[in-house]
């Protein structure tokens, strides 16, 4: 390519290119570096896991996206060997977060698969190994994970038990320090917590739960943790959630939202998103998708960027997106997905030549 090329047709030749060809670019010269280099270059996938219903292992893939009907699933290989099923996956600031339930400690797997590095952190707590279905049981752990910009800092936080303990405990690790501490017990009353943890602009959010024993919709409430001052705060489900069952929390781009976890066929389908007012939080609702619609479980997954259709994953093994036009749910098939899978993460994400650093 020619020296006198200029700058703008350089840098829209380059974001067209895939990430692993960048890399090889890097070598060319020293202003090839720095623009590659730049955040310039990002493309977004979708991350998926998923496997056989008869199969034990998960398998890895990468979507471009936005997600459509012409849309080319690759298969990922994955960053550690010996990982079969996780337990929870996230995108925080350019890396996905894998978190793998092991014996005797679990592990937090900072990963780019774009350029092929990953880095594992032990979590210090001794893991019960006692096996079960049940993903309430009391000693189980949840993760979440968040950048603090502040300080250029990578946080995760454990909510779960330490072995023999009776009571749930808080710890924080931080990658500036590279180790963990203990922050104490989970917050006020709400000893236990749902299965749903999902970071927003360095805000942990949880859904926790009064009295496990006798579960009523009023026992429900959200946890919010602030991973820079590392203080939890609750905030108030809207009035009319208050009445459901099994409400679950995702994110769609930079909202926090709340729906339905098994959907009612009785009931329409609703999907909510909060906004901050200063120091106070109020909720609005984002799409009503008409029982007669639903039938079975829809999970958000992701704005279709091209129409700004929200995609559902529905009952865990078909994509679908809802037609407000049409009143209808229309499904998406991905090349390279055509064989009957469940899919337990669908993360949406974007591919960068990003690390962070150790």
């Amino acid at each position: 390519m020619p020296n006198n090329l200029p700058h703008d047709i350089t840098i829209n030749i380059l974001i067209k290119l895939p990430v692993k060809s960048l890399l090889r670019f890097k070598c060319i010269s020293k202003s090839w570096r720095s623009l590659i280099e730049d955040d310039t270059y990002k493309s977004h996938k979708i991350f998926v896991t998923g496997g056989d219903c008869d199969k034990t292992d998960d398998y890895f893939y990468s979507i471009d996206g936005p997600l459509q009907h012409d849309s080319i699933a690759s298969l990922l290989k994955s960053p550690i060997p010996e990982i079969t099923k996780l337990s929870s996956v996230c995108f925080i600031n350019g890396i996905l977060v894998l978190i793998l339930p092991c014996y005797p400690y679990d592990l937090v797997v900072f990963w780019n698969p774009a350029i092929s590095k990953s880095r594992i952190i032990q979590c210090p707590i001794l893991r019960k190994r006692e096996r079960t279905t049940n993903w309430k049981q009391f000693h189980a752990a949840i993760y979440g994970v968040g950048y603090v910009s502040s300080t250029d800092d990578y946080k995760i936080i454990r909510v779960g038990q330490k072995y023999y303990s009776s009571y749930y405990n808080v710890h924080i690790y931080s990658t500036n320090s590279n180790s963990w501490k203990l922050m104490g017990k989970f917050h006020q009353n709400n000893k236990f917590f749902d299965g749903d943890i999902v970071t927003v602009d360095g805000i942990v959010y949880i859904i926790a739960i009064t009295d496990l024993c006798n579960i009523s919709p009023n026992d429900f409430t959200i946890v919010r943790f602030n991973l820079e001052k590392e203080k939890f705060q609750e905030i108030l489900f809207p009035d009319r959630i208050k009445s459901w069952e099994d409400p679950a929390l995702c994110t769609l781009g930079e909202n926090l939202c709340l729906t339905r976890l098994h959907n009612d066929s009785r009931r329409d389908f609703e999907v909510w998103y909060m906004t901050k007012n200063g120091m106070s939080y109020s909720w609005s609702k984002m799409l009503t998708i008409p029982s007669v619609h639903c039938g079975r479980c829809l999970r958000p997954v992701s704005f279709m960027i091209k129409n700004g259709d929200i995609l559902f994953l529905w009952h865990k093994g078909e994509f679908v997106v809802y037609n407000s036009k049409k009143h209808k749910l229309e499904e998406v098939k991905v090349a390279g997905l055509e064989a009957p899978l469940y899919f337990n993460w669908v993360v949406p994400y974007v591919e960068t030549l990003f690390f962070p650093k150790s």
